[in-house]
Parts: structure tokens; sequence; C-alpha cells
């Protein structure tokens, strides 16, 4: 099999995988999206569900019963496409999904707290395609006698893992509380990507070279998170233990097809591999995060440390041999290096209605081994991550009304990285040059959050100016 193979996964699996290798790349909740994740100590909204559930414990009639709607508007760039001097850019914008969570009671546990939750983890549709047109008199120095160049390049990406979870407290004492939340995950991971390259010479012959390439991953497991959380006179604490993912059920595919034409009926090949049944594996790293909120008269200050552990290298789908015996190595490979985080937020006191937000925070790529496929085709020692370090910052408002809270802000994210090379058609069909796709990658990416918080409807409403019983 040849290199080019390797070219299709650059885009695929680093664009997806790779941001599952920066943890704070999501937050949820409303206030704790402002406030980016920094408040494992002092979480108040539906975030608790995942930034600390001990803090069910210790507020008292929890103010909230769903999240609102975020949107995203996000940008690849990718310079100097393929040699040809111009850029390529995948921009979009959409909606995503809510985070839902509310709190219930049993009665036979009158104080033990409890919360449901739905959370997106992650979820991303990317589609990106390069279209060259004709390039008249391309430089190659393979084919010298080329004299029109056409290259068509598709990549698509689609990565859900949707969170179902039931959260438990109970507060020891009023000023300290323990807590879990076990989540039932429902993850899948896709791409696809075709190359077509179509060359014609002075012979007027015509080299097509055609490669496309699909393959899914599925899982299913329950993620598990404890904490706990005190409260001082002038200081909230907490910390929060993600324990490792529990694999349940994993399934994987892959299909491969190859072909060459033109050159010679010694040289021209096709190639078509298809296996839908593959043994697969997720696993996550333990980590622990831990985290204070300083009140100072009416504002509060958020500060927050995470750490994650490191992943040996294992398989994220396994490739049959047959397959190795022309890959060499398997391109599904994932490792993750120990990464600490931290970040803090502000709450900022203007009148009883109204608070402003504001929060920055690292989020450092834990990607390491082969989990972005740039490393396989670049020529340098450094290694290459396309979600490489990021940082996040946000500013909003808090809206407090009398029927319940309003959240509105702004988040921001980039990184970048700089890209080694790929593939050329093959000049014997066997050996390949390498040459460049593109000189640098920068990914920029906005959200806009709207969000609501509504108390437990009747309790509110009787304390309005209404008629109500």
């Amino acid at each position: 099999m040849h290199k080019y193979f390797y070219l299709i996964l650059v885009f695929q699996v680093s664009v997806i995988i790779g941001q599952e290798g920066n943890y704070k790349f999501e937050n949820f909740g409303n206030q704790s999206v402002l406030l980016s994740g920094n408040v494992t100590g002092s979480v108040a909204d539906l975030g608790l569900v995942f930034y600390n559930p001990a803090r069910l414990g210790l507020i008292e009639n929890p103010a909230f019963t769903f999240g609102g709607k975020a949107y995203e508007w996000s940008t690849y760039y990718f310079d100097d496409v393929l040699e040809s001097g111009n850029s390529l850019n995948s921009n979009q914008f959409g909606g995503i999904p809510a985070t839902i969570a509310g709190t219930f009671d049993l009665k036979f546990l009158p104080k033990h707290k409890f919360a449901y939750s739905i959370i997106s983890r992650y979820r991303t549709n990317i589609q990106t395609r390069y279209d060259s047109g004709i390039i008249e008199d391309p430089e190659l120095p393979n084919f010298p006698d080329a004299v029109e160049l056409y290259s068509d390049v598709l990549f698509r990406d689609r990565l859900r893992d949707d969170w179902f979870g039931i959260s438990w407290a109970y507060p020891i004492t009023e000023t300290f509380s323990v807590g879990a939340s076990l989540f039932g995950s429902i993850y899948e991971h896709s791409g696809r990507g075709d190359i077509l390259i179509n060359l014609k010479r002075e012979t007027n012959e015509v080299l097509a070279y055609t490669n496309r390439l699909d393959y899914t991953q599925k899982s299913y497991g329950a993620q598990i998170m404890v904490g706990a959380a005190w409260i001082m006179a002038d200081l909230e604490m907490g910390v929060n233990v993600t324990l490792p993912f529990i694999s349940v059920k994993n399934r994987g595919s892959f299909a491969y097809q190859e072909s060459l034409s033109g050159l010679s009926p010694d040289q021209d090949f096709l190639l078509a591999l298809d296996y839908g049944d593959l043994a697969s594996s997720r696993k996550t790293a333990t980590g622990v995060a831990y985290g204070v909120g300083v009140p100072w008269k009416n504002h509060k200050l958020h500060v927050n440390i995470s750490w994650r552990a490191s992943l040996g290298s294992y398989d994220r789908i396994e490739v049959p041999e047959e397959v190795l015996v022309n890959l060499g190595e398997n391109p599904f490979k994932e490792k993750l290096r120990s990464v600490v985080n931290f970040g803090a937020g502000g709450e900022f006191y203007v009148s009883p209605s109204l608070n402003i937000l504001g929060s920055f925070s690292s989020d450092f790529s834990a990607s390491q081994e082969s989990i972005n496929l740039f490393d396989v085709i670049n020529q340098s020692s450094e290694d290459i991550n396309l979600l490489n370090d990021l940082w996040h910052f946000a500013l909003g408002v808090d809206l407090r009304r009398p029927w319940g809270t309003i959240v509105v802000g702004t988040s921001y994210a980039s990184s970048g990285s700089n890209i080694g090379t790929a593939p050329e058609i093959p000049e014997d069909g066997d050996e390949i040059e390498l040459g460049n796709i593109a000189t640098r990658i920068k990914y920029e990416r906005f959200r806009f959050i709207i969000g609501f918080e509504i108390p437990i409807i009747m309790d509110k409403l009787k304390k309005l100016p209404l008629p109500i019983n």
C-alpha cells in the first residue's frame, strides 16, 4: 500500500482525535462556559454534574432545570495547498446541542440529592475540499513532460460522543459534601477521504491516480467522576477525580481503495480492501482537578488547576496483518502524555440583576504518538499536532430576572501548526517522492452562548404578584 494512504488519515484522524487530546476543548453549563470551566471548587450551575457533583449537596434549591444554546463559528486554514500557492479554508457555523440537566429527590433518601444530565461531550462535523482547477505546465520532478495537472481532494470528519448521566451528592455536614456522576457514553468517530489526481503529458497520455478511505469507530461504555466540596467563611474549595473510561462494547470498520492508471501495464495497479467488523478500543486517562472560589464583596474569583495522567500506546482500531504488511505500522494508534492545565475566571458585580463574567484557560494537548499523522509524512524531526496547545478566552453577562437567569456571552480559541509534507503521484507505481500538502494549518473558533436557568417553576411563580395558590 502506498504512502498516499497516510495523507488522507492526516486530516481525518488528526482533526478529530486531536480534539480529544485537548481536555478543555468543550465546557458545560451556562456560567461555567463563560468561566472556561475553572469552577471545580465553586460551580453553581448545571455544569456541576461534570465539574464536581459534590457541589450539588451544598447548593440549596438548585436554580436550574435546563441549559441554554450555543452557536459556533470555526475555521481551518490550509496555506499553500499542494504547492499551488493557494490557500484553503473550511468554515462552519451551526448550533451546538444544549447541555440539559435537572434535579430530583427520592423520598426514602431525604438527605441525598440527585441530578440527571445529557451532555454532548464532543460533536464535530467537518468537510473540506480542494479543487485545483487545470494547472498549466506544472513543475513536477518525476514528470518533466507534464503539461497539465488537476487535483481534487475531499475530506469529511464526523465525531459524536453523547453522555447520559445520573449525579448523586450527600452533604456530610452543612459545609462539606461528597458526590459522584455516572455517565453512559455513546461514541462514534468516522472519516472519509477522496483524492483524485490527473496529469496530462506531452504525448497526450493521461495519468490518473485515485484514492479513497473510509473508517468508523463505535464505542459504548461508562465514565465515572467522584468529587468532594467544602465551604468556608471566605473560601470555597473542591476536588474532582475522573476515572478511566469503562469500555463495554467496541467496533471498527475500514475500507481502502487505490488505483493508478496510464503509467505502464507493469506499473499500473488497483487495490481494494474492505473490513466491516474490526476489533477496536477506546481509553481515557485518569484526571484530577482542584479549584477554589474566593468571594470578595459582591464579586467572586475562580481559580482552577487540573492534571491528566499519561496513557500508553494502544491501537484505536486493530488493522489486519495483511494490511500492516504494506502500511508498516498501524496508523490508528494513540498515546497521550501527562498534562497540567490551569485557568481563572471572575464574576464581577454590577447590580443585583447584572454580573459580568470573564475568564481564560490553558488547554495543552496530550496527543503524542500518531494520533495525528502529519508525523508519518513529516520530513523533520519535530512532532506536529493540528490542535496543539490552545488558549481559551470568554466574556459575557449574567442577567438575573424574577423568573430565572439569562447568560449571554462569547468565547474564543485558536491554535496552529507548521506541517510537513505529503506524496505526489508515484513515478514507478511504488516509490513516492514527497512534496508539500501545505505549509501551515491554523484553527480558530468563536462561540456565542445564550443560556437559561429556570428554577422550580411553581416555587418561583408563587413569589410573583400573581393569584397562584
